[in-house]
């Protein structure tokens, strides 16, 4: 909730030079790996495929992007040695092969539930997040949310509060797939908000907020011009998103992090976070002083399911990582 896209997108679509000799005799749009013909394909397979199919072709397909897609691979497998430190390299290079399959079965399993034909999905919450006063009457809320598990899913939750949602992210890295998967979100109450879309985005944000609606920003990948700030993270500085807070307070509304893990096929557990608040007044440090504490409960989940952090590029800026 894709502040970053996809290029910080949907639920973790490739970046589009990453290929290489793949995308030879393809052209550079629809039937690049990431493009419409591919993505219409997966929504038909998700959706109308046997049981079998769709209990045994993500795994295939991400298998073979895995060997594919080099700077990808290299990407996930150099951020989870950090996560998992002591791998060695075929270790490493197992885990990364598990994240793409768990981002392959997230993603088939969004695209199902897009779907009116979808078989049930099983998800876990916690009590307290039924409670209809859980949220502010009559304000809105910034929803954080991060490339991990099936975010998509954790943002329909917020629809049971009988407020729009709104998600923001960054243009798809592909722009033939735009227009299809804006449908699908909105299909199921999701409103887009393109971050990178006019200078007049974040009024956008504000306005929905003072409406009393839902503004959901993904933390952990930003797109170019936007502001960040290095936390501590695994042991070592990374970027996240500063945009997410600083809406917040100037909104006078609370922030909630809310984090979806897959626990197997079409099984997700919920995991809410505290609200929190900036006050209007607070000082930067203020401001920094909630977002490590966010981070830090974001590193708690990651180490929890470490196959589940979709971030396929890498993510410190270190000598190693690059």
């Amino acid at each position: 909730m894709h502040g970053g896209s996809d290029r910080a997108g949907s639920p973790g679509t490739f970046a589009p030079d990453d290929v290489g000799t793949v995308e030879a005799g393809l052209d550079n749009g629809s039937l690049r790996y990431d493009g419409l013909f591919w993505r219409r394909l997966a929504y038909r397979g998700a959706t109308d495929g046997p049981e079998w199919w769709k209990r045994t072709s993500p795994a295939i397909v991400a298998a073979i992007l895995f060997v594919l897609v080099r700077r990808n691979r290299r990407g996930i497998v150099a951020n989870l040695r950090r996560i998992e430190s002591a791998r060695g390299p075929l270790a490493a290079r197992l885990s990364g092969l598990k994240t793409f399959v768990e981002f392959a079965y997230c993603l088939s399993e969004t695209l199902e539930h897009a779907s009116p034909s979808a078989r049930q999905m099983h998800v876990e919450a916690p009590s307290e997040i039924q409670r209809a006063d859980l949220l502010p009457p009559g304000r809105g809320v910034v929803v954080l949310t991060s490339h991990f598990g099936t975010w998509e899913i954790a943002a329909r939750l917020m629809q049971r509060f009988g407020r729009r949602v709104n998600v923001v992210m960054a243009r798809e890295s592909n722009p033939t797939v735009e227009e299809f998967q804006s449908a699908l979100r909105e299909r199921n109450g999701l409103r887009v908000i393109h971050s990178d879309s006019s200078p007049f985005a974040s009024l956008n944000m504000l306005q929905a907020l003072r409406r009393g609606e839902v503004v959901a920003i993904q933390i952990d990948r930003s797109a170019p011009g936007q502001v960040t700030r290095a936390i501590d993270f695994f042991g070592a500085p990374a970027h996240f998103q500063y945009g997410p807070f600083a809406l917040a307070r100037l909104a006078d509304v609370p922030l909630w992090p809310v984090f979806a893990a897959r626990l197997g096929v079409r099984r997700y557990r919920i995991m809410p976070e505290p609200l929190r608040m900036i006050p209007r007044d607070a000082s930067e440090e203020q401001v920094l002083g909630v977002m490590r504490d966010v981070v830090r409960s974001f590193e708690d989940h990651v180490r929890a399911y470490p196959h589940q952090w979709f971030q396929f590029a890498p993510f410190w800026d270190t000598a190693e990582e690059r």
